[in-house]
């Protein structure tokens, strides 16, 4: 599947990426009609069904949107400190949804959600809401769980922008993103909180600002085996929602640290759209994108998975998927098979497959091995 778009001569801003990565199984299609971009996103929810979901943005009306955002690059310059330069910079920042923070110049977070939330994330937060009633499954976590794979899916890619006389912090805003169909972590972790701000109170969203790296993290409760921070004596489980690879709410990823500064939200926050506890199932939860003679293997880190497969526990077969890769096997009028990692001790690690069904591994960086992300038996 490739991501295809349609150009037009009216965009202000050009915008290309490097490092782009996109999981296997995701289809996201841009097109223009009637004045309008037409987004096709096809994605895997955490229930490992597919998910189909499509925008209408009105090309003149984006367009415009995203030229709000970014700085002129003269800000950087050396100035006199004077009362009015800096009426004059601030008033430059405001317009272009940044702000000085501790001497440097850095994304209002805060201020892009205020300007691009309402527009171009409520109605996402809408369909995320829908399907979930679909499923009769409309709780707080499965909310948040279906937000973050919305993002995680949506492909990766490092923004690079042509016009050099403006800053842009590395980031593109949410309805670029939309627009363009990637981001990186801090243009995703923006679109996530702004969609999130509709499905559970934004007061309990903070975004975890690193070195390198910037991520959410959620209010709610310990739970063994997953990350939490603590923040203002509340405790708030990560959100990892980069991508491509598929974590879920508590799962930290490759690139958390656990040095960082915790940033809320700061605006009038809206009021989540309603619950419905009493939302009717019309689809299942079950993994029907498998087929029953098939079995999914995942590859959910950047490393690179080598595995075996066999089917008497005896004669073995080397595979190997790339970061982020899915595998699909054929396991015919197969019972089981078997799967089998080599560990550092030079041992195995050995996992019992069954068919019709998906299984993901990651690379836990701490004890240096691959792990699975299901119960083992």
């Amino acid at each position: 599947m490739i991501l295809t778009t349609y150009l037009i001569l009216i965009s202000h801003i050009c915008i290309s990426q490097k490092e782009y990565a996109k999981n296997p199984h995701v289809d996201y299609n841009i097109a223009i009609s009637d004045d309008n971009y037409h987004i096709s996103y096809t994605f895997m929810d955490h229930f490992d069904n597919f998910q189909t979901f499509e925008l209408i943005l009105p090309v003149e009306f984006t367009e415009n949107e995203i030229t709000v955002f970014g700085v002129p690059s003269w800000l950087f310059n050396p100035y006199s400190d004077t009362e009015y330069n800096r009426q004059i910079r601030n008033k430059e920042l405001s317009k272009g949804l940044f702000k000085l923070s501790k001497n440097t110049i850095e994304v209002d977070k805060s201020a892009v959600l205020r300007r691009y939330a309402e527009t171009f994330c409520k109605p996402i937060a809408g369909m995320i809401v829908e399907s979930l009633e679909e499923y009769g499954r409309d709780t707080r976590r499965d909310r948040i769980e279906l937000a973050i794979r919305f993002v995680q899916d949506i492909p990766y890619g490092i923004p690079q922008y042509s016009d050099k006389a403006r800053h842009y912090g590395g980031v593109i805003p949410p309805p670029a993103l939309l627009k363009n169909g990637y981001g990186d972590c801090d243009s995703k972790v923006l679109l996530f909180a702004g969609i999130l701000i509709y499905l559970i109170p934004g007061n309990e969203i903070i975004f975890l600002n690193q070195a390198d790296h910037v991520l959410s993290a959620v209010f709610g409760e310990k739970e063994e085996g997953l990350t939490y921070v603590n923040f203002m004596n509340k405790n708030y489980l990560v959100a990892e929602t980069s991508g491509p690879g598929q974590r879920k709410l508590g799962e930290k990823g490759n690139y958390f640290r656990n040095k960082f500064t915790a940033e809320p939200l700061d605006f009038d926050l809206p009021e989540p759209l309603p619950f419905d506890p009493d939302a009717i199932a019309v689809r299942s939860v079950s993994n029907n994108s498998v087929d029953k003679n098939k079995v999914v293997i995942k590859n959910m880190s950047a490393n690179y998975f080598k595995f075996q497969l066999s089917y008497d526990n005896k004669n073995w077969q080397d595979f190997n998927l790339k970061n982020n890769e899915s595998g699909i096997f054929n396991l015919t009028e197969k019972d089981f098979v078997m799967l089998r990692i080599r560990e550092r001790s030079k041992g195995f690690a050995v996992y019992k497959i069954l068919p019709g069904n998906s299984y993901s591994f990651h690379w836990d960086n701490h004890y240096e091995k691959w792990e699975p992300d299901f119960k083992v038996f």
